[in-house]
């Protein structure tokens, strides 16, 4: 035991002196969540749409034209700007361009005829839309489905209230003909595997998938201490001392345990305390702290054995970081941490499963999205620990033949 607290000694003597490595695993995450959660907001908030603003001019005078802009803003999507109805086409298209309005609508004069059929006009369209050419399709069929849409029911309503009287003599309330405003589409979302779905907000997506990114990351300290230690013959001397394989490997797992758990806490605390300052949704963290707890152990473990396996296989320390950072990269990219498993294809969904990131963010979201526990999150972690021991069984059998040498 007393060997062991020396070597603990050592291993944060040695951290303290590699503080600019360390540093970058708080300071990288946070960067990261911060970035990524304001950028994705409205990408993942499907309750705060993006508001897009349409010069508009109106020169219908009938009330239909008022009720047509009145039930496209309450898709809170579009927001109408009116400008003078005698403004010719040429002076609208100017300010189109100099005020970056990406659409115009122009209400035709016979709109409330159109919607009314009877009057001069009921058969010409009656709106005419000015878009500009940076606008992506899909965001133009956005906007003109959602006229025609609004358009229709004006029509519909308009049909009724001339039927009025029939309506009424067949004893029918028109109230139950008129235009249903609430859609009739219930939206689910389906994940692979048949899984009961939810999906997460830009904080819930971008707070666990960072932090589990930087804790694999934790490759660049260890090799960085641990190649040192090898080149300058610690090791030797170490075994000169009689001190097993099996204490150097514990002396290096808890201090990075340690910097793991200070890692989770602050990357939390950010998620609930500072994003919601910058203009995000703060985080929710679930009820199961048990569950956060073992999840978050799990993946300190598994990232920590990976990072000792690299550090014992590579020659240099700038060998072994950068193997580590390639392998961050593409199991980060593969596991749904920069792009959401929920908007890949199937095929990629599957390739998702092979990343161990892909079961701690999974993880993660199980307590923080699905509000589950401790039986929730157990399978994920067996698995990160089971790829542990692996790991920790092949630097223990490599550290061995080289102090043998």
């Amino acid at each position: 035991m007393i060997k062991l607290l020396y070597i603990l000694k050592k291993e944060f003597l040695l951290i303290l002196r590699d503080v600019h490595a360390v540093t970058i695993l708080f300071v990288m995450p946070a960067v990261f969540i911060l970035i990524m959660t304001l950028a994705m907001k409205d990408l993942f908030d499907l309750h705060s749409t993006v508001v897009i603003d349409i010069l508009t001019v109106n020169h219908d005078a009938g009330k239909r034209s008022a009720a047509l802009l009145k039930a496209m803003e309450e898709h809170n999507t579009f927001r109408f700007h009116l400008i003078d109805k005698d403004t010719v086409t040429e002076s609208v298209k100017e300010q189109m361009l100099s005020r970056d309005y990406k659409f115009t609508l122009i209400i035709k004069k016979n709109f409330s005829a159109f919607v009314n059929k009877k009057g001069k006009g009921k058969d010409e369209n009656p709106l005419e839309l000015l878009v500009n050419p940076t606008v992506p399709v899909q965001t133009q069929l956005v906007l003109k489905s959602a006229l025609d849409g609004e358009l229709s029911k004006l029509r519909w309503d308009a049909f009724i209230g001339r039927i009025e009287k029939l309506l009424a003599f067949a004893g029918i309330d028109k109230k139950d003909l008129k235009a249903d405003k609430l859609s009739p589409i219930d939206v689910q979302y389906v994940y692979k595997g048949g899984q009961s779905f939810k999906m997460p907000s830009a904080v819930q997506q971008s707070v666990p998938a960072w932090l589990v990114f930087s804790m694999f990351f934790i490759v660049v300290p260890i090799s960085n201490t641990f190649i040192s230690e090898r080149d300058q013959g610690t090791f030797m001397r170490l075994k000169s001392m009689n001190v097993s394989s099996s204490y150097l490997i514990l002396g290096k797992m808890i201090p990075y345990l340690l910097i793991n758990a200070v890692q989770v806490i602050i990357m939390i605390a950010i998620g609930v305390y500072v994003v919601p300052l910058c203009g995000g949704t703060a985080l929710t963290i679930g009820d199961s702290l048990a569950g956060l707890i073992l999840i978050a152990s799990a993946v300190s473990f598994s990232a920590i054995s990976v990072a000792l396996l690299i550090a014992s296989i590579a020659r240099t320390a700038e060998q072994a970081t950068t193997i580590g950072a390639v392998m961050n990269i593409i199991f980060g990219a593969l596991g749904g941490l920069m792009v959401p498993k929920f908007v890949m294809p199937e095929f990629m969904q599957n390739l998702a499963n092979l990343s161990p990131m892909s079961w701690g963010l999974e993880g993660f979201l199980d307590i923080f999205l699905r509000n589950g526990g401790v039986s929730d999150v157990l399978p994920k972690s067996l698995s990160l620990i089971a790829l542990g021991l692996v790991m920790l069984g092949m630097t223990l059998i490599l550290l061995r033949r080289h102090r043998e040498v």
